[in-house]
């Protein structure tokens, strides 16, 4: 796929890109703000690399935007990027290593992918709709499918009697919140 409007694929590798610059500097700058909100976390190596990750994707998809070509490249990065964090959200949050609030997250990463897809996809020809319409309610079904699947071991998790506190894999309260 290629962008169609070079102007408006511009601003949204832009803004994007700003997003993730904004994303990975909050933990990086006021790490006690960001765990109030996300919950706090074991792993601060792990806290700050995706932050620092985050930032460099940002700032390569904004001094992409206005590269010859670099909107594709941009929307590859972004479209990978959201992809990633949607993922991961999607499976953690039901898995119970991540907070809920994840879950704001997610819904900021698929709109993202939504943004990119609409602004790479020409107008479809009336005969292939219905194969879209026909790949959309699979997709849907395969999300369905999936969300029962790791509900129905969250359960199976939560039923086991003999499970130790260290196996449940919960995010950690931070000391004060207790």
């Amino acid at each position: 796929m290629t962008i169609q409007d070079d102007r408006g694929a511009t601003a949204l590798a832009r803004a994007h890109g700003l997003f993730n610059i904004a994303g990975g500097l909050w933990p990086l700058l006021h790490p006690p703000s960001f765990e109030k909100v996300f919950g706090a976390k074991t792993d601060r190596w792990l806290e700050r690399t995706v932050a620092g990750l985050l930032v460099g994707i940002g700032w390569t998809q904004i001094r992409a935007a206005s590269a010859p070509g670099g909107a594709d490249h941009a929307r590859r990065l972004g479209i990978a990027t959201a992809a990633t964090l949607l993922a991961a959200d999607l499976v953690y949050v039901p898995a119970g290593r991540i907070r809920p609030t994840y879950l704001l997250d997610a819904a900021a990463e698929a709109m993202w992918l939504r943004v990119w897809r609409a602004r790479a996809v020409r107008p479809e020809p009336a005969s292939s709709r219905a194969g879209s319409v026909f790949a959309a309610a699979a997709a849907l079904a395969a999300g369905c499918a999936t969300g029962g699947v790791l509900a129905a071991r969250m359960l199976r998790r939560r039923a086991a009697p003999d499970e130790s506190e260290l196996t449940r894999a919960r995010y950690i309260r931070h000391p004060a919140a207790r």
